[in-house]
């Protein structure tokens, strides 16, 4: 238990230091760091490492906290600290369990949860402050130890205060700490400095309690599941399956056959055709029916089932991904005519991620022994970090400028969603348009550029904010009369 103590100790303290009044940047990938370090130490020297290969899923857990220093996208800023989180989580439950059934998964990540509260208890228990066979004895020495820090605490600030006023180098070397002093001293700097406090022992409970959970025999997350286990037998008659399946999959068929029929063969010819709504009806129609898809297709291979009911899940599969790419055809027919967004790229990231994961779902209906769940963990992780790594800020401003450069006539640019939607990762692109032939364009990136370089320049950042992308639009921009 010493050792949950002191891990949480250090890390509440640390996540203050770098994270307290200031923006993320390097400090995300040092505290996540730091983090997975003190879990894999507690967990391995408590026994409770299980299966030590899926301590590889800290690499994409660190990948994307270094995103945070690498680059500057307002999007994946906010929501990436979420799924770190959650990659934690499951990481965790890996680690841990021997063995793991698809419907324990959600009550393993709640239990996770739940059972860190339930460790907060069991923290504050130990960390009381045990009997004193000699009390008097031990309260003497405190009273000197007491005394000691009365005394030497004024002469100290005595000694400071003439050496700082005597060197003026000297007292640059307390600047710092003299202007800590100053705001502490005020009544706001008493207030936020109590906060900090309260901040940090919160965050030593939750820390603490998420690891004692994790170590405990007797806490919810670490019971053995028995109604689990008989959630996990999912039992639905043959019968009742197949006509599903058989009534979905005429369903399909006359869905794909329109598709063949009106998208693939007439869309493109039509100058009547709404590429905007049609576009994102194909995009929702994807995400409902997929799932379904995904799902009907899991339960219906549970167990044992006759060929009829594989052959129709296999059928199933076959449709889905015709309905894949009639949503991706339809995204591209977008995109061809009004450029590249956040919403249209995020769109082809998904179709490329179901149409990863379709195969290892028809490997698993035709008898594969297939772990869905981790197969579709793993792939869905890896699609994401590559969506983190392309620079999709980059992307975006490169794609719409090239394809505005090649018939600056035709095509119009949409130069006000490049300027309010993309950060500083997107100014090396946007700069390329300073010299445009359309002097409207031309002048609004000047001001643009310009606008940019005063707000980077007038920032004073620390290094716990340090950023990659910051740095490198700073030397664009300085490189630029």
């Amino acid at each position: 238990m010493s050792s949950i103590i002191g891990i949480s100790v250090i890390l509440s303290v640390i996540q203050s230091i770098l994270f307290w009044n200031h923006k993320t940047g390097i400090s995300v990938l040092i505290f996540t760091t730091l983090s997975i370090l003190g879990l894999f130490y507690v967990l391995n020297k408590n026994g409770k490492i299980k299966n030590k290969k899926y301590m590889l899923f800290a690499v994409p857990i660190i990948l994307l906290s270094s995103t945070y220093f690498i680059y500057n996208n307002t999007f994946f800023k906010s929501i990436n600290g979420i799924i770190i989180l959650f990659l934690t989580l499951i990481m965790c439950i890996y680690l841990t369990k021997e063995k793991l059934k698809l419907p324990q998964f959600m009550y393993n990540i709640l239990a996770q949860v739940m059972g860190a509260l339930e460790c907060i208890d069991d923290v504050i228990k130990s960390i009381k402050i045990p009997k004193i066979k000699n009390q008097n004895k031990d309260a003497e020495n405190l009273k000197k130890v007491g005394k000691s820090i009365l005394i030497t605490i004024p002469v100290v600030l005595v000694v400071l205060i003439l050496l700082i006023s005597a060197d003026e180098i000297f007292a640059n070397m307390f600047d710092g700490v003299i202007e800590l002093v100053q705001n502490l001293w005020s009544g706001e700097g008493i207030y936020l400095f109590i906060l900090r406090i309260i901040v940090i022992i919160i965050l030593f409970f939750i820390i603490a309690g998420f690891l004692t959970n994790l170590v405990k025999q007797n806490t919810m997350f670490n019971e053995e599941d028995e109604k689990n286990e008989e959630v996990s037998s999912i039992k639905i008659e043959n019968t009742t399956i197949n006509t599903m399946l058989t009534i979905l999959n005429i369903i399909y068929l006359i869905f794909c056959t329109i598709q063949f029929t009106n998208l693939f063969t007439h869309v493109a010819s039509s100058s009547n055709f709404d590429y905007a709504s049609y576009a994102r009806q194909g995009f929702f129609q994807l995400m409902f029916v997929s799932f379904i898809n995904f799902t009907i297709i899991f339960i219906s291979n549970i167990g044992k089932r006759r060929k009829y009911t594989k052959s129709m899940g296999l059928l199933m599969m076959l449709f889905t991904i015709i309905i894949i790419i009639s949503a991706f055809y339809r995204m591209n027919l977008y995109e061809q005519a009004f450029g590249y967004t956040y919403l249209r790229l995020f769109v082809y990231f998904i179709l490329a991620t179901e149409l990863l994961l379709s195969i290892p779902i028809i490997l698993y209906i035709i008898g594969k022994n297939i772990d869905l769940l981790k197969t579709g963990i793993i792939i869905g992780t890896t699609m994401y970090l590559i969506l983190n790594f392309i620079n999709i800020d980059n992307l975006i401003a490169r794609k719409n400028i090239d394809r505005y450069l090649e018939d600056p006539k035709n095509i119009e640019l949409d130069l006000s969603y490049l300027i309010q939607k993309t950060n500083t990762d997107a100014i090396p692109q946007i700069a390329r348009l300073e010299y445009a032939q359309d002097q409207d364009i031309s002048q609004r990136v000047k001001t643009y550029l310009k606008e940019q370089k005063e707000n980077l320049e007038s920032k004073k950042t620390t290094w716990q904010e340090f950023n990659l992308s910051i740095l490198n639009a700073k030397n664009e921009l300085n490189i630029r009369k």
